[in-house]
């Protein structure tokens, strides 16, 4: 049996412009871009996603980003975890979330240890690094139950910083994939070489996507898979500043 699972950072569901402002000083918007939630709903449905995972997705209810998908969806069942406040729309939370057409529960919501980074701009403002987590879900798939682990990792290099400067939270991630072992891992990493630094995690999963997933030309999302998974995979330029990723998986 096939399912088609993607993860997407929607960077608050904001479209993703030219404007050269220092990214931590971008003035927030006032809402939502109604374009890019109406991309999303559109290509869920070109492309019969089964499973969607999302990074940076508002989870203020009175935006009800979550709810209009699975409305015009064939998601019906979801679940989120609040993570911080939105960077990009004002007065907002955002998280990462899980939207499935089987049902499905929670099996945790963990965040990472944070690193406590910080960075003062050119304009004089000091920014301090927001929580990120993890969210591990159980979908019964015809009966078949499947752990689904998604996550979204800190941004190291906009805080002057790199991954492997940090492997407290990878250390940390490694063990918790250990003591879950999911099926399926996805999410925005956050940095491009992972599996290295997860020692215990490197030699039980395979990277399925191996082509650059922003537009600054990096590859740091990705669904990641155990040993024995046949799966096909593709990547979309949306408009977003990452690119939505899909993975079919034959599950065994």
């Amino acid at each position: 049996m096939k399912v088609k699972i993607a993860s997407y950072n929607i960077s608050g569901g904001f479209y993703n412009s030219d404007d050269k402002t220092e990214y931590l000083d971008k003035e927030r918007a006032e809402n939502v871009d109604d374009k890019m939630l109406e991309q999303i709903i559109e290509t869920i449905n070109d492309k019969d996603i089964d499973v969607i995972c999302f990074q940076e997705i508002i989870t203020t209810e009175r935006i009800k980003y979550i709810q209009s998908i699975c409305n015009r969806t064939n998601l019906k069942y979801y679940e989120f975890y609040e993570l911080s406040e939105c960077n990009i729309v004002k007065d907002t939370n955002c998280g990462i979330a899980v939207l499935s057409k089987y049902p499905m529960k929670i099996v945790q919501r963990e965040f990472f240890p944070n690193p406590g980074l910080t960075k003062t701009t050119s304009s004089g403002k000091t920014y301090y690094l927001y929580d990120k987590g993890y969210m591990i879900v159980s979908l019964n798939v015809n009966n078949k139950e499947i752990s689904l682990l998604t996550h979204h990792g800190f941004p190291y290099g906009v805080f002057n910083s790199t991954a492997e400067e940090n492997m407290e939270v990878f250390k940390f991630f490694d063990d918790a994939i250990e003591r879950y072992n999911p099926d399926i891992i996805t999410g925005d990493f956050n940095a491009e070489n992972f599996m290295p630094l997860m020692k215990k995690t490197d030699d039980k999963y395979f990277r399925t996507i191996d082509n650059i997933t922003t537009v600054e030309g990096k590859k740091l999302d990705d669904i990641c898979l155990r040993k024995n998974n046949k799966y096909s995979s593709e990547v979309l330029r949306l408009l977003s500043d990452h690119y939505m990723i899909i993975t079919v998986v034959d599950l065994i």
